[in-house]
């Protein structure tokens, strides 16, 4: 049959059960790209004055006395923390809606090399971490097959790793490692900063939740929501645990895929 619709045919009991089948996953599907919709263009209708808002503020740059300046510097922080949000509810929006999409659909083809891929983000990343005073190392024996897109698992690494490098502090040596699990592909970022208590990392994945000893450190708090919804979609799991002696252990788990796959990127 068609993606996300069962076969009609067989006996009058199984092509009524088929039929309802088909009509459910039409309607959630329609509902989940209702939803994605309203989420882009209200993100399209709140940049339009969020650009206009940042022109007419940098305009008064020029016009400001000195005792203006910190209030200007606070304003233009204050829209770069709205701008991230926006784009931070976006990303969620998105994530959600494929998983959701993914449960009345099939993907079989999506398949990608999960070392590659860490070993991709783990190049773009050293620099980041280098400047933040944070050595970033990787291990990866490939290849590691995974059930998910490069470009989705890259999005999961990316949130770990700028969690690690971000709240782990001067000095922290952050880890990251693919390796395969049994039937799974696991990415593992590992770092030795201060962590998160037990009570935390329960929270951890909730929207906007952020702990209140990074409550001077950017962030919008939907980083992990979103690592958790794009690894929910393709029937994997992120898990969080304390790192020994001290830090924090994020592991992204993904079903894996069968060897000899072509990579897919969407």
């Amino acid at each position: 049959g068609q993606r996300g619709s069962a076969s009609v045919g067989g006996p009058p009991e199984l092509r009524q059960l088929a039929t309802g089948f088909n009509r459910m996953a039409r309607t959630v599907t329609a509902a989940l790209e209702q939803q994605r919709r309203l989420v882009a263009d209200t993100s399209h209708q709140m940049r339009n004055p969020m650009a206009a808002l940042r022109l007419r503020v940098d305009a008064l740059q020029s016009h400001l006395r000195p005792t203006g300046e910190r209030t200007y510097a606070g304003v233009n922080t204050e829209l770069d923390r709205l701008e991230t949000l926006l784009d931070d509810i976006l990303a969620l929006a998105a994530a959600e809606h494929r998983a959701g999409e993914l449960t009345v659909t099939d993907d079989p083809g999506a398949h990608c090399d999960a070392a590659e891929v860490t070993l991709g983000r783990h190049r773009l990343w050293e620099p980041v971490a280098r400047r933040a005073a944070v050595r970033l190392t990787a291990e990866a024996a490939g290849p590691v097959p995974a059930a998910c897109t490069d470009r989705e698992l890259a999005q999961v690494t990316d949130i770990l790793l700028d969690n690690a490098i971000k709240y782990a502090g001067d000095g922290a040596h952050v880890r990251l490692r693919c390796a395969a699990e049994g039937p799974c592909a696991v990415v593992t970022v590992t770092d030795d900063g201060p962590g998160l208590r037990a009570e935390e990392i329960d929270r951890a994945t909730t929207r906007f939740w952020r702990s209140g000893r990074q409550a001077g450190t950017s962030g919008t708090g939907l980083g992990l929501a979103i690592a958790e919804q794009l690894l929910a979609g393709r029937g994997g799991r992120l898990e969080l645990t304390p790192a020994h002696p001290r830090g924090l252990r994020t592991r992204a788990v993904v079903p894996g895929a069968p060897a000899g796959g072509e990579a897919e990127a969407r």
